[in-house]
């Protein structure tokens, strides 16, 4: 039943061309043409390109990956969510919907399908931030490395993992403010707002703090993949914060797994007859 609502779901977006350009592929190609139009601009224009004598593919990688979920990335993630996580309420469906399948099997397909899509615009951004750095280097002269910070592709993977789960953190408030608001709109605006709290308690807190994060900076999610991404890619750098990442991990899961399952709970007891 489950795998049977997750394909509806996934087709009902397949179909949903706005959704899937506005919501998952608009942020990685702007990206993209920023990037290249900057190198145009200085080759062209100022007629004197970035300084440096190569490109790191993986850094360049790594780099855009780390930023897949910020407030940015996570405004147009969050407009995609919404659409799929909110959008019955806004056409009415729900009573077209809950009679073929069960309310839980059916929100936890959308959160599968907007996790899917969420882990396709990130790769999206992935390859299309080589690509502009291939662009790039083509437009400035430059020559192309692998890596200048003896980075592999696994940290690649690591990153895009990491940076996934924070966005499904925010996936899975999504699905709970969706369901308490019912509407699209609440949902990009609420979770927005936790992601500007968060990245603004996340600093705050830091810097009036000395060795291992309190448990207030690891109730975070914002901290939580930040200091996983540093211990992945900087371990040497994190001093007693090292420590703390399979804390990291676990809150970031957590976090997750429980808002989900308060959004199937409010689902599951929801009168959808005042829609």
């Amino acid at each position: 039943m489950l795998a049977d609502a997750i394909a509806a779901e996934r087709f009902r977006l397949l179909r949903d061309r706005s959704t899937l350009f506005w919501g998952f592929c608009f942020a990685p190609l702007i990206g993209f043409l920023l990037s290249v139009g900057g190198d145009l601009f200085l080759r062209f224009v100022i007629k004197k390109p970035m300084p440096g004598l190569a490109v790191g593919l993986i850094d360049q990688v790594i780099k855009t990956l780390s930023n897949g979920a910020s407030t940015f990335g996570a405004l147009f993630l969050m407009i995609g969510a919404a659409a799929v996580l909110a959008g019955d309420y806004r056409w009415e469906t729900w009573r077209l919907l809950t009679p073929r399948n069960t309310r839980q099997n059916l929100l936890l397909a959308k959160l599968i399908v907007v996790g899917e899509a969420v882990f396709w615009s990130l790769l999206l951004s992935a390859v299309l931030s080589a690509l502009a750095a291939l662009v790039g280097s083509a437009i400035n002269g430059k020559t192309v490395a692998l890596s200048l910070l003896d980075r592999n592709p696994f940290d690649i993977v690591g990153v895009l993992a990491i940076t996934w789960l924070e966005a499904m953190v925010l996936a899975a408030l999504a699905a709970c403010v969706g369901v308490l608001s019912r509407s699209t709109m609440g949902v990009v605006i609420a979770c927005l707002g936790v992601r500007f709290v968060q990245t603004i308690l996340s600093g705050a807190l830091r810097a009036m703090e000395q060795g291992p994060p309190s448990w207030k900076l690891l109730s975070l999610p914002v901290f939580d993949a930040d200091l996983l991404r540093a211990a992945l890619l900087a371990p040497d750098q994190l001093g007693d914060a090292g420590g703390s990442a399979g804390v990291a991990l676990a809150a970031l899961v957590a976090w997750t797994a429980a808002l989900a399952a308060v959004a199937v709970w409010l689902f599951r007891r929801q009168d959808l007859t005042k829609e």
